[in-house]
């Protein structure tokens, strides 16, 4: 392509002036990851393609986690969800993998299989758990 610059990223920043030069694409998602309804519809097309970048060709961080968007599963989370701090994969911490993120679970520590509620606490015997 005469007249153009390389761009051997196809980040759209010509080689010359990318201080990022190998940014990330955008990867899809593992199957059993548990959060799908939290995560960018980006990441669900078929495809790879180069995240966004800035003028100088490095990748964005939009929420502000310090996991850039590519690494980052959930990339537009708020304030709110980040406050008991981040995984490593951008998404709110889960630290007893009960399926209740710890900035909303009234029961951090449950157990290992113990059946959780919508605010992270054991279930009680007879409660129908929820709507299949």
């Amino acid at each position: 392509m005469q007249g153009q610059e390389p761009d051997l990223d196809r980040d759209g920043v010509p080689d010359a002036a990318d201080r990022c030069p190998n940014t990330a694409q955008l990867l899809k998602l593992p199957p059993d990851f548990r959060f799908g309804a939290a995560v960018n519809p980006e990441r669900l097309k078929p495809g790879r393609q180069a995240h966004p970048v800035d003028a100088a060709g490095c990748e964005l961080d939009s929420d502000g986690d310090g996991v850039v968007n590519s690494q980052d599963f959930c990339p537009d989370d708020a304030a709110e969800a980040l406050i008991a701090g981040v995984a490593v994969n951008g998404c709110p911490r889960h630290s007893d993998d009960d399926g209740t993120p710890d900035y909303r679970d009234h029961c951090p520590g449950t157990p290992m299989g113990v059946s959780t509620d919508a605010q992270g606490c054991p279930r009680v015997a007879g409660d129908p758990g929820p709507e299949q």
